[in-house]
């Protein structure tokens, strides 16, 4: 992967999860994979930090979308609706729509990138866990 698309790819993670919610959910990967001991636990989150997570989205990005789309998503998601539905989807805090928001929404959905984006990210969620899971297993 070249870098500037590396980086985007790190843009738009960085945007699809305002929250920063990663360390919360590393915490409950910990306990649903490994049988770590409390007290250990603080050493691999430091190790499995936020910035690791989020790297081991890219190559999964990468496989999927091109450098284009890519951009494409971060123009979606940078604007005041997609940061709007990247909180809404995690669940950062509860958020109403108005009609002409869903209408957005919904237009971006229909772009090939947008349907792209949607049918995929129920893959590159579970490729993810994957990743990190291996990941966990190598700090041991």
């Amino acid at each position: 992967m070249d870098l500037k698309k590396g980086d985007d790819i790190k843009r738009l993670v960085s945007l699809i999860d305002p929250g920063n919610r990663t360390e919360e959910w590393l915490k409950t990967l910990f306990s649903d994979v490994t049988k770590v001991k409390e007290s250990e636990q603080g050493r691999f989150l430091e190790e499995m930090n936020a910035d690791v997570a989020a790297s081991l989205y890219y190559p999964v990005y990468d496989q999927y979308f091109s450098h284009d789309e890519i951009k494409e998503l971060i123009k979606f998601y940078s604007s005041e609706i997609g940061c709007k539905l990247a909180r809404y989807k995690s669940g950062v805090s509860s958020i109403q729509f108005l009609p002409n928001e869903l209408d957005e929404i919904e237009q971006f959905k229909k772009t090939s990138t947008g349907r792209k984006f949607n049918r995929l990210s129920d893959k590159i969620a579970h490729q993810h866990t994957e990743s990190v899971k291996k990941y966990i297993d190598s700090l041991r």
